[in-house]
């Protein structure tokens, strides 16, 4: 397998196996039919630092009808309206300038505009959550963002003078033609922000959870400027933010654009260098310490079951059917997952079979452990949950290492 970005040969490091699809949840009266799996494995580019799939799932096979809805998440809806805050604030954003997100899902983040009057576009390929971004008043178009429809909007709306991508960029897996398009509808003196899991901490908290067919790239700020410059990009700034366990926010503009470059960009080249991120070995010493994690998680629910307590789950997330898939646990160690997203409930999880139940089934259920499968919204989870633990339920972190949190 060759790299995506420079045409390099991958070195895999990671082999999470042959795994569904982490968004592909089932009806009941599907369970008994084969489920399409594909490798899940992850390589590392020497050349350009770029780690990623080694493998590719069509992106229309996972796009086109979708189940996670932004919104369900106050966390993140909270997180996505101080970002267009800033934006606007930082980047002297007003009603003349047109801001463009794609992967805008319903609309969450373009909602943040609407105090300030700006025009707002957005670009999802899922129909569905297309269709529910536009029951929200966000104007958007329904197809996957790159050069075509580029070229479209700025023909149709002129060029951007903001554009944002946040949690997408790893989902599109011709990242130079992400650029490519990004360059064409960038205004002169306009910016572009992207926002994704940073790979560093993808690797210091055993992150492993965070790959799955959906994110084809990790990415390191060394990676990103390299795909950016190649296509007259620069990156200015970066900011690193706590959501998702830990994302950065690069800005970048056009190579000849005014925009200052911040003391942030070379700071985190060298961190990355001192971290390790250009070398093989840090990479398969993090394979040792992911096959370790689920050694402890298994042993710590086997441990449970012997002893008659009774386990679920929470947090029906794409990173969970990762862990999931890859241990092997299944309704033999947990009852359920638990979710509040109601796209997600009264399915059942891909591979794993897991029943999907409300939210509210913990506080009326009292399982005695509850396994936070979507450890990132932890504090979130168990401030939600403050009857369940109240009533002596205890939640069972996986990342980064299994701990118990009462």
């Amino acid at each position: 397998m060759r790299c995506r970005s420079c045409d390099a040969e991958l070195l895999p490091f990671l082999d999470l196996g042959t795994t569904p699809l982490a968004n592909s949840f089932l009806r009941e009266d599907h369970l008994a039919e084969p489920e399409p799996r594909f490798p899940l494995e992850v390589g590392f580019c020497e050349r350009c630092t770029l780690v990623q799939l080694m493998h590719t799932v069509p992106p229309e096979q996972i796009f086109r009808d979708y189940v996670y809805v932004t919104a369900t998440s106050s966390t993140i809806t909270e997180h996505f309206h101080a970002l267009a805050r800033e934006a606007v604030e930082r980047f002297g954003l007003g009603p003349a300038d047109l801001v463009v997100e794609f992967g805008s899902n319903d609309g969450t983040l373009l909602k943040g505009f609407e105090p300030y009057g700006i025009r707002t576009l957005g670009v999802e390929p899922a129909t569905n959550i297309a269709e529910i971004a536009e029951s929200r008043g966000v104007r958007t178009v329904n197809d996957f963002f790159g050069p075509p429809v580029a070229r479209k909007l700025r023909a149709d709306e002129g060029t951007a003078a903001y554009i944002v991508g946040c949690n997408v960029v790893a989902h599109i897996p011709d990242i130079n033609g992400t650029m490519e398009a990004v360059a064409t509808l960038l205004a002169d003196e306009g910016v572009f922000q992207l926002e994704a899991p940073y790979l560093t901490d993808l690797l210091d908290k055993s992150e492993f959870d965070t790959v799955y067919h959906e994110h084809f790239f990790y990415f390191s700020l060394s990676a990103l400027a390299f795909a950016a410059e190649r296509h007259g990009l620069r990156m200015f700034d970066v900011q690193h933010e706590p959501v998702h366990g830990g994302s950065i926010r690069p800005s970048f503009c056009h190579a000849g654009a005014s925009h200052e470059p911040t003391p942030a960009v070379a700071e985190g080249h060298e961190r990355e260098h001192r971290r390790g991120i250009d070398r093989i070995e840090t990479y398969a010493d993090f394979a040792r310490r992911v096959a370790q994690i689920r050694e402890r998680l298994l042993s710590l629910l086997h441990e449970y079951r012997a002893g008659g307590r009774r386990v679920a789950g929470y947090g029906a997330a794409a990173k969970g059917n990762t862990l999931l898939n890859y241990c092997g646990i299944g309704p033999e160690l947990l009852d359920y997952v638990a979710d509040k997203n109601p796209l997600k409930v009264g399915l059942y999880t891909p591979g794993m079979h897991l029943p999907v139940v409300p939210a509210a089934r913990l506080a009326e259920d009292r399982p005695d452990y509850t396994l936070i499968l979507a450890w990132n919204m932890a504090d979130e989870i168990v401030s939600e949950q403050s009857g369940y633990r109240e009533g002596g339920g205890r939640f069972l972190v996986p990342i980064p290492e299994p701990a118990v949190v009462t």
